[in-house]
């Protein structure tokens, strides 16, 4: 039986002390007809909240998945910190923080999909933590090349003193020094340091890159698979997208669809696309966004009154 409701999301609070908080935000599987064996964890690029996710939730939640998302410390969203102290390493302590979370509510069958910079803090914490499967998007692989695409300059090539403090990426300030002294200090930065961290993986992993991506580069993705001693690995593209798979409706939708269908394969561990699944309609979508914006200005007013 399928249940069509197009409500908000449950909204969680994982309370690290000292003022300090993450938000996650719950949708309960809404198909009844199957049941999976993985919850889904998504991962939000830079600059992009958990509410940017809503028609992913909804696609998966529509295929019998429970899906997570969060917003990451330092980050834009609901959780604490300024997005001008964030760094890989606060990225990667978020997403571990919802993995304990999760598994401090009995839920260890964990599916996780990232996107674009949240793709390079997933290939860490994928050979630290037991993870059901991978799913990555348009996911960076090579941080330094990314940044000197998406800044139109290597400022990881300038003394750390001589950076601009500011940098504007993704039109938010991103606090150089504190993101590239992280960077530099923990090996985020290389192709090279991203293919050590990987080698090892041994869960099913699938890849989907984009034709038109400008930022992250077809032929390194294919060299980090490449270097992965494994044969539960595979890359699809997404034909026709650039590096921001929300451009336009029909990019967006093939995005949908195409996770969607590998997060079904990858769930009953087959690196193959499934053909069939159930789509929601225009309308569900349409609710469920304005719902979330609603929740999400709501959060957003009483944090700012009890602040």
């Amino acid at each position: 039986m399928k249940n069509t409701q197009t409500s908000a999301p449950i909204d969680h609070i994982i309370s690290l002390g000292e003022n300090s908080h993450i938000r996650v935000w719950e949708t309960l599987p809404k198909n009844q007809d199957v049941k999976r064996n993985s919850t889904i964890l998504i991962a939000a690029g830079f600059a992009r909240r958990m509410d940017h996710f809503a028609g992913l939730a909804e696609y998966l939640a529509n295929n019998g998945f429970h899906v997570i998302r969060y917003d990451s410390l330092n980050h834009v969203g609901l959780s604490t910190g300024e997005i001008n102290q964030f760094s890989m390493s606060i990225g990667k302590q978020s997403l571990l923080t919802v993995i304990d979370w999760l598994k401090d509510r009995g839920i260890n069958d964990v599916g996780l999909i990232a996107s674009s910079l949240s793709a390079r803090i997933a290939y860490d914490v994928a050979t630290e933590v037991k993870l059901s499967f991978l799913i990555t998007a348009v996911g960076v692989v090579n941080l330094r090349s990314t940044l000197e695409k998406a800044l139109k300059y290597d400022y990881l090539q300038m003394e750390i003193n001589d950076i601009p403090e500011d940098l504007e990426f993704e039109g938010h300030n991103l606090g150089s020094k504190v993101f590239v002294t992280d960077c530099f200090d923990n090996s985020w930065d290389t192709l090279d340091s991203t293919i050590n961290k990987t080698k090892s993986l041994d869960i099913p992993f699938i890849a989907f890159i984009s034709n038109g991506d400008d930022w992250v580069c077809e032929h390194e993705v294919k060299q980090l698979i490449s270097n992965i001693n494994s044969n539960k690995t595979k890359i699809y593209s997404l034909i026709g997208s650039s590096h921001d798979l929300g451009e336009n409706l029909i990019v967006l939708r093939n995005f949908y669809q195409s996770v969607t269908r590998a997060a079904i394969g990858l769930d009953s561990e087959k690196l193959d696309l499934v053909d069939d699944i159930s789509e929601p309609n225009f309308e569900d979508l349409t609710i469920i966004t304005v719902n979330e914006r609603r929740l999400k200005n709501k959060i957003e007013n009483e944090m700012f009154v009890s602040a």
